[in-house]
């Protein structure tokens, strides 16, 4: 089984990327990534608490920062013309 949000190549990654920057859903996508283990395994309850730390890092920086610099730079056009 394959979630909707995966990090198996680089489109989903970036997909997946830009979800959790915006905040919708995080939460899952977050247990999904804590839940990895190796290659033709099936997940595990809590195998790796150390992916959380990105997912954190990631929202504090992705979401409050260049997401808001993003919109701000539209809205800025947006007046301009």
């Amino acid at each position: 089984m394959t979630y909707d949000h995966n990090f198996d190549n680089a489109l989903n990654g970036f997909v997946t990327l830009f979800v959790v920057s915006s905040l919708e859903g995080w939460p899952d996508i977050a247990m999904q990534a804590i839940e990895i283990t190796d290659q033709d395994k099936g997940p595990k309850k809590e195998n790796s608490k150390g992916h959380i730390f990105f997912f954190i890092v990631f929202i504090l920086i992705g979401s409050f920062f260049f997401l808001n610099f993003f919109i701000g730079v539209l809205f800025m056009k947006f007046n301009d013309a």
